[in-house]
């Protein structure tokens, strides 16, 4: 994954957006459901969903972000507004439309994400990111940590914010509540998510999750990360989004 921009002679000016602190670790997801095309990656790997392979990726930019790799194909990744800031820690999201190419030439349209936080875990025992998208619109971020993985609640952490509007403009959620369910080969099967974004004054705003496609990656940085794409409804809008499971 390129996390810097082409060195130039030192007399050259060179733009900021060029520069990446290389301390950070990026990933990207991308998900296109009319087309079946759906990709996880970090650090130059990318996880192809429906073809179970993982490939060489790169990703560049500073947004929009241009991932493209020879058995992925290319795709531009536009943020629809500023970044998440999780307060928790010093990861940053930006929520994306996509658009480009297969590598056999099909026609991609969808909506992704691009991290860039801490790398691997170290010192915790899971860790969960989750993000949806409803029609451009509507965004939601979550990151979720645990120290203890014998306790499955409460030494759990989550973090959840909410973007709307166009650009679309983030808010950390007052109370968020997250559900999993799996199936019998202990694979995420659906989701659920309840918000307050108000403890005060809100109302309680839930939405639901099914599986579209998704594998545990073998092999690489990604080893173990189990990832899942999944078709997201809420209220009367339906999206997509990438639910990613890492344990230690």
């Amino acid at each position: 994954m390129m996390l810097v921009g082409d060195v130039a002679d030192a007399r050259t000016p060179r733009p900021s957006h060029s520069l990446r602190v290389v301390s950070e670790t990026w990933s990207f997801s991308f998900a296109d459901p009319r087309g079946r095309f759906f990709c996880h990656g970090r650090d130059g790997r990318a996880l192809l969903a429906t073809d179970k392979a993982v490939l060489d990726a790169e990703l560049a930019g500073e947004g929009p972000f241009r991932l493209r790799g020879p058995a992925l194909g290319e795709l531009e990744l536009e943020p629809l507004g500023p970044p998440v800031s999780f307060e928790h820690g010093t990861r940053r999201e930006w929520i994306c439309r996509g658009s480009g190419r297969s590598a056999k030439g099909e026609k991609l349209d969808g909506y992704g994400a691009v991290a860039a936080g801490p790398g691997p875990l170290a010192g915790v025992a899971l860790r969960r990111t989750l993000w949806l998208c409803i029609e451009g619109k509507l965004a939601i971020s979550g990151l979720a940590e645990r120290v203890a993985s014998e306790d499955p609640h409460g030494a759990e952490w989550l973090e959840v914010h909410v973007a709307r509007g166009t650009p679309i403009e983030p808010s950390r959620v007052a109370d968020p509540r997250l559900s999993t369910t799996y199936d019998a080969e202990q694979r995420v099967l659906r989701a659920g998510l309840e918000l307050w974004e108000d403890e005060i004054e809100g109302e309680r705003e839930r939405g639901g999750a099914l599986r579209l496609a998704g594998e545990t990656v073998a092999g690489g940085d990604l080893e173990g990360v189990a990832v899942t794409f999944m078709v997201w409804h809420r209220g009367e809008g339906q999206g997509v989004g990438c639910y990613t499971i890492e344990r230690a």
